[in-house]
């Protein structure tokens, strides 16, 4: 078992639809984009990662919370908005194609939304999105 496997399914659910792309050409990342990305882009980062036992041995399933943010820059919030309303139409009770695991569950938990300043430059990121929990059976 491997939380790789689930990160992987959930960035793959992403970065491989068309819409998406398009509301946020900059890509899907995992944890931080490259600097030299501009346009809009996807963040997955996994928050917490908890195992569940079972009675006997091994575990029940796999508890992950995700944060899935949009990121752009600006001072308009309507570019990271779209990209993190299709996030969501993604997201929400999906069953994630997960190798070696069955997909429980896919729900956000929390909103976020927030504005980073960067002091240097004055430029704004516009950041929205959401904390996202999977659940995942290994069996």
């Amino acid at each position: 078992m491997s939380v790789n496997a689930i990160d992987q399914a959930l960035i793959g659910a992403l970065a491989n639809d068309a819409t998406l792309s398009a509301l946020a050409p900059g890509g899907v990342f995992r944890g931080v984009a490259p600097q030299s990305v501009s346009a809009p882009y996807v963040i997955v980062d996994m928050v917490t990662a908890e195992d569940m036992p079972q009675l006997q041995f091994g575990t029940a399933f796999e508890s992950l919370l995700y944060l899935v943010k949009a990121v752009a820059p600006g001072t308009s919030a309507g570019a990271a908005q779209s990209a993190a309303d299709r996030v969501h139409v993604l997201l929400q009770n999906a069953v994630l194609s997960i190798s070696g695991y069955r997909c429980m569950l896919c729900q956000r938990e929390e909103r976020i939304a927030y504005v980073e300043i960067n002091d240097s430059s004055d430029l704004r990121y516009q950041h929205r999105g959401g904390l996202y929990r999977v659940m995942a059976d290994p069996g």
